[in-house]
């Protein structure tokens, strides 16, 4: 669910990452964006309108710094709408760890600030997630040192700080409060 969610700002980093292949070490890279998309939320459709800026820095040593901001309304067909906004830094902690033998990337990366809120929009918060944690991902790898990330394999979340409901409850908090929401006439 959360990679469904959260599909534009993951796609918006993993561009970043890829562009950032190309900067110089220690250079910064700021970007804009904006979209209007038809989307399905916890199965209900509609349309997504988003917006948000990245700011991304490339340390120099194989990690990455990265602040951004985005706010996004989904506005089902029936009119009701929620918005999603999120706001703070990620920092890859390490260079993507590569083992040959298991065939894996591992890739450690610590989030911080407003991971997310969703509510109605104009309205109140329906749920909200702040502080924070690490995540560590594998990845399949793919055998070039120089374009190690394949396909993802796993993910583990630690070092907890502040309420994250929906990150604990594997994102079923998020479709568990809008649903009812969105689906009242």
């Amino acid at each position: 669910m959360r990679r469904k969610l959260l599909a534009p700002p993951i796609a918006m980093v993993l561009a970043c990452i890829t562009a950032a292949t190309g900067l110089a070490a220690g250079s910064t890279q700021v970007t804009h964006f904006s979209f209007t998309k038809p989307s399905n939320v916890c199965g209900i459709s509609g349309t997504t309108v988003g917006h948000g800026t990245s700011v991304f820095r490339d340390t120099g040593n194989g990690t990455y710094f990265m602040n951004s901001s985005f706010s996004g309304v989904f506005t089902a067909e029936n009119g009701r709408s929620t918005t999603l906004t999120f706001a703070g830094p990620q920092k890859q902690t390490s260079p993507a760890v590569i083992d040959e033998q298991a065939g894996t990337v591992t890739i450690t990366t610590t989030y911080g600030g407003l991971f997310e809120k969703f509510s109605i929009t104009g309205g109140p918060t329906l749920s909200i997630d702040a502080g924070s944690f690490t995540l560590v991902d594998v990845f399949k790898y793919t055998g070039d040192p120089n374009n190690p990330v394949g396909d993802f394999i796993s993910e583990t979340l630690s070092d907890l700080h502040g309420p994250h409901p929906d990150l604990l409850s594997g994102f079923s908090v998020f479709c568990d409060v809008l649903t009812p929401y969105l689906q009242d006439p």
